[in-house]
């Protein structure tokens, strides 16, 4: 009985310990409690720029992801760094997606660091399974961004508010300020003749933004392009952020 006891308080303890957030998760639903690896995951952003406060990494995966309160099964996103590994301050969503907080001072010089998942049993030594590694980079300018396609390209003159997706790579936030935006332009001058949408970052192959009406009066081509960088910064005309290459847009009669 005291040995049963002694494994329980144990048991206890570490899950004390992690839901005072000692690289834990938080639960916001269950999941199955198998010990399955971790599919292949990606993150979101997948870099940072020197010098960038807290940031959320979004991990997502293919349904492998596990917070078992019960079976004290839960995933955590692990960051390796120099040969060190450091658990983050991880949240469950679901399944296939979890989120975890990347702390200021691992962004504080430049690095490639790995990002994994990691499950484990509270009452175990080591992990039950792990996920593949993928990296994260710290440099000291924004990744340059790239535009695949957009959707729609072409829509009918005198149309309302129109949402389109752009995906691509390199999208994120990179630090304070400086995140991905996209632009309208005549002529590739983000600063005297662009216009900058309204932008959603949905992952960093992702992004949407809303062409608003009064820019679709009248029939149109013009370039969609992405910029890296801090759209606040009006007074240095938007040189030396990286910018993607441009996709037409078209506005027909």
């Amino acid at each position: 009985m005291l040995r049963r006891f002694s494994w329980l308080a144990v048991g206890f303890l570490i899950l004390f310990q992690f839901a005072c957030g000692s690289g834990t998760l938080t639960q916001s639903s269950k999941s199955n409690s198998s010990g399955t690896p971790p599919a292949n995951i990606s993150i979101s952003p997948g870099s940072a720029i020197i010098g960038s406060p807290d940031l959320t990494l979004t991990v997502s995966g293919s349904s492998n992801f596990v917070f078992s309160s019960a079976a004290h099964k839960f995933s955590l996103v692990v960051w390796s760094q120099g040969g060190t590994d450091t658990p983050l301050l991880t949240t469950f969503l679901s399944s296939s997606q979890l989120t975890a907080i990347l702390p200021a001072y691992f962004l504080a010089s430049a690095v490639t660091a790995k990002v994994r998942v990691e499950i484990w049993d509270a009452q175990g030594d080591a992990p039950m399974a792990t996920s593949n590694s993928v990296p994260f980079q710290v440099t000291s300018t924004p990744a340059t961004p790239s535009i695949s396609s957009i959707s729609p390209s072409t829509v009918a003159a005198d149309s309302a508010d129109v949402t389109i997706t752009i995906n691509g790579s390199n999208f994120g936030h990179y630090g304070h300020f400086i995140w991905s935006t996209a632009f309208w332009t005549t002529d590739g001058n983000l600063h005297d003749t662009g216009t900058w949408l309204q932008t959603t970052i949905i992952s960093s192959s992702q992004l949407t933004a809303v062409i608003p009406a009064k820019l679709l009066q009248g029939p149109n081509s013009v370039q969609i392009v992405v910029m890296n960088g801090d759209v606040m910064g009006m007074s240095d005309g938007y040189f030396g952020y990286p910018r993607s290459n441009s996709v037409t847009f078209t506005v027909t009669p």
